[in-house]
């Protein structure tokens, strides 16, 4: 939180009058103020006035006065007053009793008191508080003023760091009192309220603890009330106050914006307030902002951020500066930062603000406020953030807003000034410098330099690229000259960088001619620019000497030389780094011009100047330097006389210089060894300022270090005391200076005297510390003086002690380390390394100083380094050393000889060049060590170097030499032969003793070695008549046993080697191995068992390699007595043996390797060998404490025979080995032994015949004892043993086996990987085919599908896995296990299997997941396209039992799951199963038309193109003789689905015949679905037109009308439907299958009911029958065609009504049973509807034209129907019409008809049918109807007359028609035959009637027939 604010100017004047002479009188007195006496004695006579007691309180006041305004003008005077020993006292008794006046000129005393810190602790210390509170409490305003402005400034200090304060403050309860006075009901005025809440401020701080109190006592009212004073004091103070309280109460934040604090505080940060209060509003604003998420939300809400973004920039738009606008700035940064989240969040807010299209912040705001954040941002917040995006936006601001220039450039500037947000951008330093550069430069070239920026920034450029390359630079070198000096310094930066940068960039400055402006700045730029010339200068030096000569042709040498007196440092020291590379050569001009600089007294430092001067020196040749009176020669001991100089500084510099030139300049060192050089240097040895010293001994050392320095220049006179000062350097505690004293002392030393001097001056502890701290120099130089010491005094004098030794050895090797081999033939701390390794001294030492070396290991590898890189000399000393170290620890030795390639071939150089047998030995020894170690990479390096063939040559010719022993003490490598614990490294390959080694056994080890790792070399011994040689060796040797041979353990090392040489194939195939098999099996009889033990290497490296006659010679030779005596026995004795094969990769145990090979043989395996053998193994199955290995030995070997022959198993049963085994186990031996013969128990029992052994029931007892209690590899065992056991049944079937299950599930459960799958191999055999075994399995204790289910998640063997999806699928066969919930949950790792790609486990996984969904749960759980993919991706491949799971898998995945089907047709399911189902077996088939068969279930597929490709190859599979009743099934069922959509037959390639053919067979199939899919199938192909018309298509009628006529509706209706299509073609085919008397049972059928599309489907087929030939009409039942009637199919109905019409006429009784079989009803329903009326109507009165039929029932139902449809409107059947006028007419012939009820309708029918006037027959007949209508009855000559048949007839009495007006008139007279119709008719009407009746019918008839017509025929 920023510092707090005073409050507003204060009146100091005094309240009291004042006269004139008071005035004057003040005057005086201030001015007396300036002397110092005369202040003093003026202060003390008014204190002293002040303490009369007799002055009167007018006095009082005037003191007081006079007091104050003196402190108010002079600080001096204050001073005087506080510390006035009274003042104090007398200030606090005014206070207390003075008057009113005097109280306030107290107050306002003390508040000017207050002003010096040391004195307002006086104050407060004074007791002023409580007089002060007092006054602050009284009524007088003045005096509330001065009270309240002198607490506020006793408590400016604050209390945090003042305890006391602290405590006086809280005593005197300074704060309540305060806080009462700003209750707003105390009206302060306004200034008292200004100093009250300034004093608050000072006093509450963050942490106090009587916040709480404030806020319940309202201070939060209070202070947000002051926010709105008219006081600017009150108002930054409050502001301040409400800070702090936030601070420390941050919960009272919700409280404080309730108040309206926010706003307020907003309101304060306008541009009317003052700088203060606004300041303290962006303060309190920071501090609401931190604590409370709320809060940030209100000020956001209260349009915050907008305000606080003006008030960044509001001190820049203001021209405001100092502290706090700088703080106004940053508290509102802070708040800002606050609300956003962070600086870094302020960042990117403001970013994303600049480029918003509308703000309520002006661009230029923000950007100020941008480039105010960038530039205090710090990286705090530890947010990630990339400056680039903020970089991007500014640029993209560039190019586009030039009137916000200046506001971008300066949010650019402080983003590339920022040291946290630079280092993340590229470039940084010279955008900083371009943007320097912008804001300088002119308009014109402003633009360009903006596009520069832009490209630097975006375009991926460099700063060369971004400027235009050469046009940038010459727009810069432009800018040099008249320019303002600021744009040259930056135009010149950005030159230095361009020249850092951009080598390119210094030809282009020289091009452009900028070398002649940047002397010209070198000359009269400022001093920026200087210094930038200067190093742009030095860079371009640096990369050309062409450029170098333009730059001192251009003068630039004088002109640098001057920035050496005149530069600044850092232009001095860029001038000495130019000058050093433009200098040259060393022309006297230059040198006097140093020189006189130098010896000028104007210059400050010198420094620089020597430097460039000794620069200069070094260049001058030898003669110049020498030569007296030559400038050279004067500046070289100008330099020297510098070394007396009075400045430390310059003797410093000079002193490095002159050690500079004389270490570069050997050449002069011999003729400048003078007194005149050396005793200046020397006296400065003895120099306080060490660094001098240290120059001063390191340019000694240099003219010490010429060739003839000590024998004949003047060094020569130096003599011990002169040296002392150097020895005292080498002493001393800086490392530096010590090594340049011995760099000096190094050559001194070589004079007896001073050795003896430093000797004894114990120089060696100076000399130790350097080669352990010092650098690679010194260290050199000390190794050098120790040389020198040990050259004059023996080892055990110089360094007595043997941890001091070490520590030398190591130091000297680590500094050998660091020196170049180059050209080296001696190095001085490898001469005394080898002085100390090959002394004899070192025997002195305890333990020996050889082992000093091995201490440290890793301290060896300069000593490799030498060898592999050194010359000879430098190799023979390495040599030696690591020859003695080999024995010590030489596998350790021999990792760090093999790290460096260089190393083994120059030990194989040495041994076959070195004319010292010494060396050659020495090297031998050494390599051996290498290859002990890394034997395989030695042999890479010897090969690639071309130098093992020549190596092993020497070696042999070293073997054959014979040569006597060598006098190196090299310890001899010898097995030690007791029993004892051995330690391989100490005791095996060394002895304790020191002996001597000859050639031939450093020979005959390192052939060993080699031919042990390289195979290769084993030929070029064999090429080399190695294997002659040592095969003689050992021959001479077994031929003369009794002789004693002086190395006669090259015996065993020659059968070692031909162990080695034996393992190549190639070598056995020689002539000569066969006569050394009897040496070798004549050593196997030796006593020693290290002869033995190797001869029987020997052997097992022949039996592993040789031939069969090889193998077979062995076997016969002998040895296999010796041998098996061997087994166990090398191990127990002599474990080293062993250890030393292993080294030389020889067989472990060869024993066995001997016998394990012999019989492998089968000669030997099932011969005499192997008998005779098998008894002897057996007897070794006793155990023998002695030999312990034996009995394990001989069991592998027992199991070997037993696996190579099922004979040799016969003969170890015969021979009891069942029962011996058996009854070993029964005596628990141990775990090993156990497990041993449990497996080969196991191998025998594979021998079908033991199975039923009499010991097998025995045998599977104690297996399953040990697998309840053996140990955990025993248990293995015993269950593989068990898993052979339970091939047989009668195992299996035993209580034993099922104790069993128990133990094995709980190997299951607990064991290892193998013992799992070793327990689940046992289960699956046990309980395969079993269901009771699999439910003994989950029902015992323990969950066994848990288990499964682990191991099936988490085991990492996939065929651990595999077994236990194997036993998964067995126990799966069971519902309940399939049932339980964990087999649900073995779904998911069942599925993760699939995804193993391993065939072997997915085919079990995909069984048990086939077999687990069975349940619907789990198949709905395992339903993803993911196990659908996996599923789909099986099914193709030759493992069809794989395939066929995987189908049975998906086929219940598909059932009722559409979304799995479209996921299996997306796999590809289909193109797979069809690509199968012709070629698999018929299972498999069987299960994908299944499949098939579920995926056309649904619609999409069926429909689909691919489904269309489903159709050939299903047609295929039904052809196929061995196709199955449910896959014929699955496979019509898939083809009915298919082939409802027509399109699918498209692309069939298959002929109709060969499609149909099988079809038929299906339609006599006994199954009754396939009968209906195979009618099915048919009907759909028959409705293609290609199908209808084959041949073939007729064999399939019968079947079909056999169908058709079965009785049962789902066959008949596909029937029916395939007879459809086949009446079309060959309907004569269905009329000869009987198909009409078989359809025409399924038109009458009435149980079952068929369905209306069956019937009709029948009735079409028998329309097309008996369409084809009419004479079929007589075939149908008149009951079927009165049926067909019925149809809705018009077709069907005119072909039943032409058969009815043709049979009517045939037999009059026809018609009566077709009234009886329901045809007339029928036929009035064809007419109601209007269907085939005329043919309808003409059956229905030819019907009704019988008699007999118009005495049935039926006519009179027939009267209403008729009637009806000739009032129906929609009649328009003319022919119909009649005949159903004539069909009325026939069946009132019947008197009983023509009274019947619905003879009424008849007549209106027939009345409405003359009303639309009929043609005449249709007339006649109707007025014939009615005449027998009104004839009989009374009702219907009513019913006529209603319906207005009187007029009808009268307009027919007009018809021309003689027959129509005649019947009109017998019409008439029926009418009115009686008077029935005198109610409806008047008399006149009658008489007319009549009378036109009369005339009618007088008129139209015949004159012979009027006679008859009377009254009484009208009437």
């Amino acid at each position: 939180m920023a510092n707090f604010n005073s409050s507003e100017p204060r009146d100091f004047n005094s309240p009291a009058a004042s006269t004139s002479s008071s005035i004057s009188r003040e005057k005086g007195e201030l001015a007396e103020v300036d002397d110092p006496e005369s202040a003093m004695s003026n202060v003390a006579r008014l204190l002293e006035d002040l303490h009369a007691s007799m002055v009167s309180p007018s006095e009082k006041e005037a003191t007081t006065r006079r007091l104050l305004e003196l402190a108010k003008a002079k600080k001096e005077a204050r001073i005087l007053i506080g510390s006035h020993s009274q003042a104090m006292p007398l200030l606090i008794s005014t206070l207390r009793i003075g008057s009113s006046a005097a109280k306030v000129n107290a107050a306002a005393l003390l508040s000017a008191l207050c002003k010096e810190e040391d004195l307002r602790v006086r104050v407060l210390l004074g007791g002023c508080i409580p007089p002060l509170i007092s006054l602050l409490k009284s009524e007088s305003a003045e005096a509330k003023k001065a009270a309240a402005e002198a607490i506020y400034e006793v408590s400016s200090g604050g209390l945090s760091d003042d305890h006391i304060g602290r405590k006086i403050f809280v005593t005197e309860g300074v704060v309540p009192t305060l806080w009462d006075l700003l209750n707003p009901r105390s009206r302060q005025d306004k200034v008292v309220e200004g100093f009250v809440t300034g004093a608050l401020r000072n006093l509450c701080g963050d942490k106090d603890g009587y916040w709480k109190a404030t806020l319940e006592a309202g201070g939060v009212e209070i202070i947000t009330g002051l926010l709105s004073s008219k006081n600017t004091a009150s108002q930054s103070n409050a502001a301040s106050l409400l800070a702090r309280f936030i601070s420390a109460f941050g919960d009272s934040i919700p409280k404080v914006i309730d108040a309206g604090a926010v706003k307020a505080l907003l309101h304060l940060l306008n541009r009317d307030n003052v700088i203060s209060v606004r300041e303290s509003a962006a303060d309190a604003l920071e501090a609401l902002s931190s604590k409370s998420s709320i809060a940030k939300k209100a000020v956001v809400d209260a349009g915050g951020l907008p305000i606080l973004i003006g008030a960044v920039v509001a001190p820049s738009k203001e021209c405001m500066q100092g502290e706090t606008c700088h703080s106004l700035q940053s508290h509102a940064v802070h708040a800002l930062s606050n609300i956003c989240g962070g600086a870094t969040s302020l960042l990117l807010y403001l970013g994303e603000l600049c480029q918003a299209p509308q703000s309520p912040v002006s661009l230029a705001d923000i950007l100020g406020a941008l480039a105010y954040s960038l530039m205090v941002f710090d990286g705090s917040d530890g947010k990630s953030f990339d400056p680039v995006e903020i970089e991007n936006t500014l640029i993209v601001l560039l190019k586009s807003h030039d009137s916000k220039l200046d506001r971008i450039l300066e949010a650019l500037a402080s983003l590339y000034g920022n040291d946290h947000l630079s280092v993340r951008l590229d470039h940084s330093n010279s955008k900083k410098v371009l943007v320097g550069l912008i804001t300088m430069a002119p308009a014109d070239v402003q633009d360009h330099l903006v596009r520069a920026l832009t490209g630097l920034c975006c375009d991926g450029v460099g700063i060369w690229e971004a400027l235009g390359k050469r046009e940038g630079v010459q727009l810069l070198i432009s800018l040099l000259g008249l320019s303002s000096e600021q744009q040259q310094e930056y135009a010149v930066s950005l030159l230095a960088i361009l020249s850092d940068e951009v080598d390119d960039s210094k030809w282009a400055i020289t091009a452009a001619g900028g070398i002649p402006p940047l002397v010209q700045l070198l000359e009269t730029g400022s001093q920026k620019a200087k210094e930038d010339a200067a190093y742009i200068m030095w860079n371009m030096c640096s990369d050309s000497d062409d450029i170098r000569a333009c730059i001192e042709s251009a003068g630039a040498v004088m002109a640098l030389i001057w920035l050496l007196k005149s530069g600044s440092p850092r232009g001095q020291e860029a001038s000495v780094k130019a000058l050093k590379k433009l200098i040259r050569s060393a022309d006297s001009a230059t040198i006097n011009q140093l020189l006189a600089l130098l010896l000028s007294d104007s210059l400050s430092s010198k420094a620089h100047v020597i430097t460039v001067l000794g620069h200069v020196l070094v260049l001058a040749p030898q003669r110049a330097l020498i030569k007296n009176g030559a400038p050279a020669n004067k500046g070289l001991r100008s330099l020297v006389v510098v070394l007396e100089s009075s400045n430390e500084e310059t003797q410093e510099i000079a002193a490095t210089v002159l050690a500079d030139i004389f270490t570069m300049r050997q050449d002069i060192c011999d003729v400048l060894a003078i007194d005149e050089i050396v005793q200046p240097c020397m006296k400065l040895l003895t120099s306080g300022n060490q660094v001098i010293a240290t120059q001063s001994a390191r340019a000694l050392g240099a003219l010490s270090c010429s060739a003839s320095a000590m024998s004949k220049n003047k060094m020569s006179c130096l003599t011990e005391s002169d040296v002392r000062p150097l020895i005292e350097m080498a002493k001393t505690s800086s490392i530096d200076v010590a090594e340049t004293a011995f760099a000096a002392l190094a050559n001194l030393l070589s004079d007896a005297q001073i050795a003896k001097e430093a000797l004894d001056d114990n120089i060696i502890l100076a000399l130790t510390r350097v080669l352990k701290e010092g650098s690679l120099e010194g260290k050199i130089s000390a190794s050098r003086s120790l040389r020198q010491l040990l050259n004059h005094f023996p080892l055990s004098e110089v360094l007595p002690d043997y941890s001091q030794c070490c520590f030398i050895i190591r130091a000297l090797l680590v500094c050998l380390s660091g020196i170049s081999l180059d050209n080296a033939t001696s190095l001085e701390p490898l001469d005394v390394l080898t002085l100390m390794a090959t002394t004899k001294e070192g025997s002195h030492f305890s333990p020996p100083l050889c082992t000093a070396f091995l201490e440290v290991p890793e301290s060896l590898e300069p000593l490799v380094h030498c060898v592999s890189f050194g010359l000879p000399p430098i190799q023979d000393k390495s040599i030696q050393i690591l020859a003695s170290l080999c024995q010590g620890r030489p596998s350790l030795l021999g990792e760090y000889l093999i790290r460096s390639q260089g190393c083994i071939a120059s030990l194989a150089n040495r041994i076959m060049e070195s004319k010292d047998m010494e060396i050659r030995i020495s090297s031998a020894v050494v390599l051996i060590s290498a290859m002990r170690d890394s034997g395989e990479q030695s042999i890479d390096v010897l090969e690639a170097s071309k130098l093992l063939k020549n190596l092993i040559s020497a070696l042999l010719d070293m073997l054959k030499q014979h040569s006597s022993l060598t006098s190196l003490d090299i310890e001899i490598w010898k097995p030690c032969t007791e029993k004892k614990l051995l330690n391989y490294e100490q005791d095996v390959l060394s002895v304790p003793e020191l002996g001597k080694v000859s050639e031939e056994t450093v020979a005959l080890w390192l052939l060993s070695l080699i031919c042990s790792c390289h195979a290769r070399s084993k030929h070029t011994v064999m090429e080399l008549d190695g294997v002659d040689a040592v095969s003689d060796r050992l021959s001479s040797y077994t031929a003369n046993r009794q002789e004693q041979y002086e190395d006669s353990e090259n015996v065993w090392i020659c059968a070692l080697l031909l162990a080695t040489l034996f393992q190549d194939s190639v070598v056995v195939q020689s002539s000569e191995i066969m006569r050394t098999i009897p040496s070798l099996a004549s050593l196997l009889k030796s006593d020693d068992i290290t002869e033995k033990y190797f001869a029987a290497e020997a052997l097992a490296s022949l039996v592993s390699t040789g031939t069969r006659g090889i193998q077979l010679a062995i076997a016969n030779s002998g040895a296999v007595l010796g041998v098996v005596a061997l087994i166990g026995q090398v191990e127990s004795d002599m474990p080293n043996l062993v250890t030393m094969a292993e080294e030389f990769k020889l067989a472990e145990n060869p024993s066995q390797i001997i016998l394990r090979s012999l019989f492998e043989l089968e000669d030997v395996c099932t011969g005499p060998t192997a008998r005779r053998s098998i008894p002897l193994l057996v007897d070794l199955l006793k155990p023998m404490p002695d030999r312990p290995g034996a009995p394990l030995i001989a069991l592998h070997l027992l199991t070997q025979l037993a696996e190579k022959s099922e004979a040799n198993k016969v003969v170890m049963a015969e021979a009891g080995a069942l029962d011996a085994l058996t009854k070993y186990l029964s005596l628990s031996p141990q775990d090993s032994t156990e497990t041993t013969i449990t497996n080969l128990l196991g191998i025998l029992y594979s021998n079908p015949d033991l199975l039923y052994h009499e010991s097998s029931r025995s045998t599977s007892n104690q297996l399953v004892a040990v697998l309840r209690l053996g140990s955990r590899s025993s248990r293995l065992s015993a269950v593989k043993a068990l898993q052979k056991l339970f091939d047989s049944e009668n195992i299996r079937g035993t209580e034993v086996a099922r104790q069993a299950i128990q133990p094995l599930l709980d190997m299951l459960e607990t064991g290892t990987e193998i013992e799992q799958q070793a327990a689940l191999g046992a289960l699956i055999k046990l309980s395969a085919g079993n269901v009771s075994k699999a439910s003994a399995m989950f029902d015992v204790e323990g969950n066994t599908l848990e288990n499964l289910y682990k191991i099936l998640s988490f085991a990492p063997s996939l065929d651990l896995k595999k077994d236990a999806a194997q036993l998964c699928y067995i126990l799966f066969e069971n519902s309940t296990v399939r049932a339980s919930p964990i087999a649900t949950e073995c779904l998911k790792p069942l599925i993760s299997l699939l995804t193993s790609g391993s065939s072997l486990v997915v085919e079990p996984a995909v069984c048990a997941l086939n077999r687990l969904l069975d349940e619907d749960y789990n198949a709905e759980v395992a339903a993803t396209s993911e196990v659908i993919d996996l599923l789909v991706s099986f099914v193709p491949g030759t493992n069809y039992q794989l395939s066929e799971a995987c189908i049975g898998a998906l086929i219940k995945l598909g059932k009722d799951r559409p979304n799995c089907k479209l996921d299996m047709v997306k796999a590809g399911i289909i193109e797979h199963a069809l690509d199968m189902i012709l070629d698999v077996p018929v299972s498999v088939s069987s299960s994908i038309a299944e499949l098939l068969r579920i995926l056309t279930n649904n619609s999409g597929i069926a429909k689909s193109s691919a489904a269309a490709k489903m159709v050939e190859p299903l047609f295929l599979l039904l052809r196929r003789p061995d196709v199955t009743m449910w896959d014929q099934h699955s496979a019509l069922q898939a083809l009915v689905n298919i082939l409802e959509k027509p399109q699918s037959l498209a692309a069939l390639k298959l002929t109709p015949s060969q499609i149909i053919e099988p079809l038929i067979s299906f339609l006599e199939s006994p199954s009754q679905a396939i009968q209906q899919l195979g009618t099915e199938v048919l009907s759909h192909l028959l409705e293609q037109e290609h199908f209808q018309q084959d041949i073939t298509t007729q064999n399939a009628v019968v079947p079909l009308v056999q169908l058709a006529g079965i009785g049962i509706l789902s066959l008949q209706q596909t029937a029916v439907k395939a007879l459809e299509s086949i009446s079309q073609s060959w309907p004569k085919a269905v009329a000869d299958a009987g198909g009409i008397f078989e359809l025409s049972k399924v038109i009458v059928q009435d149980d079952p009911q068929p369905s209306q599309a069956l019937w009709e489907s029948a009735a079409l087929v028998l329309c097309n029958v008996l369409r084809y030939n009419s004479d079929n009409y007589v075939k149908v039942s008149m009951a079927v065609l009165v049926r067909l009637l019925n149809s809705t199919m018009e077709s069907t109905v005119t072909i039943a009504l032409s058969a009815l019409l043709v049979q009517e006429k045939s037999s009059s009784r026809c018609a009566v049973a077709m009234a009886e079989a329901g045809a007339v009803r029928a036929l009035l329903e064809l007419l109601k509807s209007h269907r085939c009326e005329e043919s309808a109507a003409r059956l229905l009165e030819a019907l009704i034209n019988n008699s007999r039929v118009r005495e049935t029932k039926v006519a009179k139902y027939a009267i209403a129907p008729l009637s009806q449809y000739l009032l129906d409107p929609q009649s328009k059947n003319q022919s119909a019409k009649f005949l159903v006028t004539l069909a009325l007419g026939d069946i009132f012939q019947h008197e009983a008809l023509a009274r019947a009820s619905d003879s009424v309708s008849a007549c209106r029918a027939l009345v409405s049918l003359l009303e639309d006037q009929p043609t005449d027959d249709m007339t006649m007949v109707a007025i014939c109807a009615l005449q027998s209508l009104v004839m009989h009855s009374r009702t219907n000559r009513r019913a006529v007359a209603e319906a207005g048949g009187i007029l009808v007839v009268q307009e027919l009495l007009l018809s021309p028609n003689v027959d129509i007006s005649g019947q009109a008139a017998l019409l008439i007279k029926y009418l009115f035959s009686n008077h029935t119709l005198q109610e409806y008719v008047s008399n006149e009407l009658i008489r007319s009637l009549t009378g036109k009746a009369a005339i009618f019918l007088c008129f139209q008839m015949p004159v012979s027939s009027c006679s008859s017509v009377n009254s009484d025929t009208l009437l």
